[in-house]
């Protein structure tokens, strides 16, 4: 309320007490404010649902029955093994291969043995068993006999049908005609003396330009054709199985998408991510001892194939090495500047210290502190390159392997006062085991597992000189080892971590036992050593308890920058597509499987073609 006063100027009137008069004029005047009453909204009450009660789902009789009874799974899974190696037997059979049956005839035979003990024990176990109305057999028998004899006549009409395949074509060309056993006498086999088969001299083939008038190749199978088709679609059969096995498996795991992006955290492995730390933190350790173990192959070479050319030795002289060495350099030198120039600085702690004033260009002072990068990759390429001329691979890797272990991580070691690896202080120790692990790698890192199985396969193929035709079944059992590796490696992670701690020591100790306390010994003594020493170290490291702080030579790999997307992602988007790991995991299919179709339609090739000698029959 605003007020507006005439006061004298002379000072005749107090302003304190007139403003106490005001106040209480105003007091008197005010009304006291009544509230309007809140009227409140009315509350609908809705009436909650009851709870409907389920609907409990009787269990089958039958599958009631099996799971009382472990050993009926095995008896049918025995007749399926017994199933599938008898029809391949047929089939060899049929295709008259000749070869004998072999691990096909032992799995037959194993099949049966296991099917008959299977249900010996089945019907010695019902017996045991008070015959209830649900559980005994002939009452089943009784309530399902159209299941039972349309089983029989089934398993009937197979073995009628394998044996008539067997009779026909086990029927020869020598047989009486049916005319003659009409008659019931069979002509006597008369036996003329043959006049012994001089070898002819070899014919030679005709040349192209002259017209044979027939054709040479036939589009046909190769002999045997029916049995390895059997192995190849048994095989096949498995691991479509297996396959759609481990999708029901990973639907049963992660059941909601929120569940599987929450397994993938711990799952997904980024692997260029902890490859690039890898090689930034050890690279230069791993490069040095790699270099030097190539540098004590060439001399141990050198040593065996001596320089003159006596009995056949083949020549092995420093110039090609030297030629080599120097062609791997520049080769070595332009991989490191396009590096740099795609902002990789690879090894820094094997740079070579550099001041600004030796060099005035950035490009120059560049290529001067990544020299010992240059150096020793053109050493190990042209160690590589000059062995190979001499031997094989398949003969000298092991024991490059072998010097890298053992001289060259006391010589890497030694590098520059041990600089070469950053020693890691006060690092959070990692918990001995993650279960979860094993279970959750092959659902998040599908195309990181076909890359390394196919770059392993290739290793192992070229090592172990099997053809590429191999490369169907190979791929296989190589892709589950080294599922199973990265898997130990995840649910440990320990063994990851103190990888140098595992390897350094044993290898100086088996490398000193490889020298003087079995100097001659054809056992290989240095992979022995290694390998027990190595397992006893690795279980230490296990099962040590952890404490609140580690130091040393760890690898300590930074956490994942990237989230876990698989190869088909449908999103409201649309179709996200991982384009490169798709590409990789159809290349690596269809290489199987045109391998695999090969192999079934023309089998191996024979290395070195067999002549049979003439026989001579008298």
């Amino acid at each position: 309320m605003k007020l507006r006063l005439r006061l004298p100027t002379d000072g005749s009137v107090d302003l304190d007490q007139l403003r106490i008069a005001l106040e209480a004029q105003l007091q008197k005047n005010r009304q006291p404010v009544v509230e309007e009453p809140e009227v409140a909204e009315p509350v609908i009450v809705q009436p909650e649902p009851q709870p409907q009660p389920k609907v409990a789902t009787e269990p089958s009789a039958a599958w009631a029955w099996v799971k009382a009874r472990p050993f009926f799974l095995t008896a049918i899974a025995a007749a399926l093994l017994s199933f599938t190696m008898g029809i391949v037997l047929i089939a060899r059979e049929a295709t008259k291969s000749g070869t004998p049956p072999g691990t096909v005839g032992w799995l037959f035979v194993l099949g049966l043995l296991a099917l008959i003990t299977s249900f010996v024990f089945v019907i010695k176990r019902e017996r045991k068993t008070p015959q209830t109305q649900t559980t005994s057999i002939s009452n089943w028998v009784k309530q399902h006999k159209k299941i039972v004899i349309g089983t029989g006549l089934g398993v009937a009409t197979l073995v009628v049908l394998g044996l008539w395949i067997a009779a026909f074509t086990q029927s020869g060309g020598t047989d009486p005609k049916p005319k003659e056993i009409a008659k019931g006498t069979t002509p006597p086999k008369v036996i003329t003396p043959t006049p012994p088969i001089t070898p002819k001299p070899p014919v030679t083939p005709p040349q192209p330009s002259e017209p044979t008038g027939e054709s040479v190749t036939t589009f046909k199978p190769a002999d045997g054709f029916t049995g390895r088709l059997m192995v190849v679609f048994s095989i096949g059969c498995a691991l479509g199985l297996g396959g759609l096995q481990m999708r029901r498996v990973e639907d049963s795991f992660f059941p909601t998408p929120e569940a599987k992006q929450a397994a993938a955290k711990t799952g997904y492995i980024d692997f260029w991510h902890g490859f690039r730390h890898f090689l930034a933190a050890q690279g230069g350790f791993v490069l040095v001892a790699v270099a030097t173990g190539a540098v004590v192959l060439m001399w141990d070479t050198a040593s065996i194939y001596q320089f003159d050319n006596a009995n056949g030795r083949v020549f092995y002289t420093p110039g090609p090495v030297f030629s080599w060495t120097l062609a791997g350099m520049g080769l070595a030198g332009l991989g490191v500047m396009m590096l740099g120039a795609a902002g990789v600085n690879l090894m820094p702690t094997l740079d070579r210290k550099v001041q600004p004033t030796i060099a005035g260009s950035a490009v120059m002072r560049f290529a001067l502190r990544k020299i010992w990068h240059i150096i020793l990759m053109g050493l190990i390429f042209g160690a590589v390159i000059s062995v190979s001329l001499v031997e094989p691979i398949r003969f000298w890797w092991n024991l490059w392997l072998k010097w890298s272990l053992g001289i060259g991580m006391v010589v890497a070691c030694c590098w520059n006062g041990a600089k070469l690896i950053s020693k890691e202080k006060e690092i959070k120790p990692l918990p001995r085991t993650r279960p979860g692990q094993f279970r959750e790698l092959q659902f998040f890192n599908l195309p990181l597992l076909t890359t390394i199985t196919l770059l392993a396969t290739g290793g192992v193929m070229l090592l172990g000189q099997f053809h590429w035709l191999q490369l169907w079944w190979v791929t296989p059992m190589i892709g589950l080892g080294i599922t199973l590796a990265l898997a130990a490696l995840q649910t440990v992670p320990r063994l990851l971590r103190h990888w140098m701690e595992i390897l350094f020591f044993p290898g100086i100790v088996a490398l000193i036992c490889d020298w003087l306390v079995w100097p001659n010994s054809p056992n290989h003594p240095f992979w022995i050593v290694l390998g027990i020493l190595s397992g006893l170290f690795a279980l230490g490291i296990c099962l040590t308890e952890g404490k609140k702080t580690e130091s040393g030579w760890l690898l300590v790999i930074p956490p994942s920058r990237r989230q876990f997307q698989p190869v088909l992602n449908p999103d409201k988007s649309g179709l996200q597509v991982r384009w490169g790991s798709l590409l990789i995991i159809m290349a690596v299919t269809l290489l199987l499987v045109a391998s695999a179709a090969k192999w079934a339609w023309s089998g191996l090739p024979e290395s070195e073609p067999t002549v049979k000698a003439p026989t001579s029959t008298s």
